[in-house]
């Protein structure tokens, strides 16, 4: 069983309402692609060029641009382990999706211990090593002034296999995502020297809030997690913390909150992180010209038991000893997908490190309504027979043989009660009741005979080869991201704005009014058929 402290990941879905959003008339679509292999470069850094403003790309590799741009003639890319490249925005094409490559930068490990050891900093230290002085150095590197960042915030689900896409046939929307909620917030940081949660000066401004109809909304997925029948998180308990979704991302950011517990086995970050794992130097890899240790890891069987495992990878600048990503996953040992992921990533502005994106998914199952069962049943005592609706056509093939699949009791003690015949009306099924059997009951009465009667069945399909209350199963993930846009250094929190409730969902936050908003964007996922007109 899942170790305990898993426990303490926090999971909130949202119940929202259709509220303003950020559109544009026009946009450049692009996808950012590894030149050698074709694969998405995931999480790519797009800046405006001379600014300190832009958006990340999506796990797919996909941005979008409005048209309009006013502060810049390029867009920046960068991403750890590939060369910075620099696109004029006037080269990317309306009407299609731009495919952007970018080369890969990495220094392998055998590069890397031939060194000429004439210096005790370029020696190869061990992978813990460079951990430990990353974790003690996180008050060094990342800010303690207060500072704000403006960013897209979005929540969504995801299906894994095609499960969700069987049962769901009849929409006609992209089901890749489902329930795509869009938000555009300004975080108020008050230094990395205090707690994110207690202290006051720590808060967030919504500027705009969005459901996107785009996609296929599905209300029963909004709900909470029971943990039970309708939506659930195998072997894992949800504790009843509080607090909305956005404050959930918060939680799971370790690096910020190192001294706070966070996920497993991350736990506490300063004082776990290190215990908890094993380490494994890579290589060396770069962003822009700068080295960063790559470090895989492994959770230690003593902490996460025999059942479940952790792994991972962690960037560590090689001169500074910040961290640039961490990317943490937990799994079952019997399956290949995580239980959850978590990725972090900060980079350096005004020599000191802000984050850029948080992502965190996590594999949940639902239980669908789309299943064949009965909507109403009605017992007529004087002509003595059931009417039986359901919810979809019945094949009539499988209602045989009758005695197997129907079942007719009278009375607390259940006794049978023989069925004279049977017919299938085009919007229900009729039985009939043996009526001199059910009369020559010992017990009988007819007075409330609607309430002593009942009928029990059982395998009968509808014409889709559904069974009877067979209620299917589906596996979707939960996404919750934050992508920054652009931040404010030693920006102090605003006195005007009315600042999110941490404990009330996004959709139903104050919006407050912004007059850049013009400058920041919503970037939806791109759908697989988009194209601007």
């Amino acid at each position: 069983m899942l170790k305990k402290k898993i426990h303490r990941l926090l999971f909130v879905f949202l119940s929202s309402s259709m509220l303003n959003a950020q559109e544009y008339n026009c946009e450049l679509l692009s996808r950012v692609v590894n030149v050698a292999s074709g694969f998405p470069v995931y999480y790519a850094t797009v800046k405006l060029s001379g600014t300190n403003q832009g958006v990340i790309a999506d796990q797919d590799g996909q941005f979008r641009l409005p048209c309009d741009l006013e502060l810049s003639n390029s867009i920046v890319l960068s991403a750890i382990g590939y060369e910075t490249k620099a696109v004029k925005i006037d080269e990317l094409q309306r009407g299609e999706i731009n495919i952007i490559h970018l080369k890969p930068h990495v220094q392998h490990l055998e590069t890397v211990s031939l060194t000429v050891k004439k210096k005790k900093s370029d020696r190869k230290l061990p992978a813990r090593l460079i951990v430990s002085r990353a974790i003690k150095n996180i008050p060094i590197n990342y800010p303690k002034l207060p500072y704000s960042y403006i960013g897209y915030y979005r929540d969504y689900q995801q299906p894994i296999g095609d499960s969700y896409a069987r049962i769901k046939k009849q929409h006609q929307k992209n089901a890749n995502y489902i329930n795509l909620n869009e938000s555009i917030v300004e975080v108020f940081d008050a230094g990395f020297n205090t707690d994110y949660f207690e202290n006051e000066s720590n808060q967030a401004l919504v500027y705009s809030y969005n459901q996107n109809e785009t996609f296929v909304r599905d209300q029963r997925l909004a709900i909470p997690y029971d943990n039970n029948k309708k939506k659930y998180l195998n072997r894992v308990f949800i504790p009843p913390f509080g607090g909305n979704e956005f404050n959930v991302l918060n939680v799971i950011n370790s690096i910020r909150n190192r001294s706070r517990q966070s996920f497993s086995f991350a736990d506490v970050f300063s004082k776990d992180f290190t215990k908890n794992h094993s380490f494994n130097l890579q290589g060396v890899t770069y962003l822009n010209d700068t080295p960063i240790y790559e470090i895989s890891f492994v959770s230690n069987a003593s902490v996460s038991g025999k059942d479940h495992f952790a792994k991972g990878t962690i960037f560590v600048a090689k001169d500074t000893y910040s961290i640039h990503r961490l990317q943490y996953g937990l799994y079952s040992v019997n399956k290949k997908a995580p239980m959850y992921e978590v990725t972090i990533e900060y980079v350096p502005v005004n020599n000191k490190m802000y984050l850029n994106y948080i992502t965190f998914n996590n594999e949940f199952k639902a239980s669908s309504d789309h299943y064949f069962k009965i909507k109403e049943i009605s017992f007529d005592p004087r002509a003595m027979f059931f009417d039986i609706h359901f919810n979809n056509e019945l094949d009539e093939k499988s209602i045989h043989p009758v005695h197997k699949k129907f079942k007719i009791v009278y009375g607390e003690k259940e006794e049978n009660v023989i069925i004279d015949d049977i017919s299938v009306l085009k919007d229900r099924l009729r039985l009939f009741v043996d009526k001199k059997q059910l009369l020559s009951m010992p017990d009988f009465k007819f007075r409330n005979l609607s309430e002593a009667i009942d009928v029990q069945i059982k395998n009968v399909k509808d014409t889709d080869g559904k069974l009877l209350n067979r209620i299917p199963k589906f596996v979707l993930y939960q996404y919750r991201e934050l992508f920054v846009q652009e931040v404010f250094p030693e920006k102090k929190i605003l006195s005007e704005g009315v600042f999110m409730d941490k404990y009330l969902p996004l959709s139903k936050s104050h919006i407050n009014s912004f007059d850049e908003q013009h400058k920041y964007w919503i970037n939806t996922p791109l759908k697989g058929n988009e194209v601007v007109k």
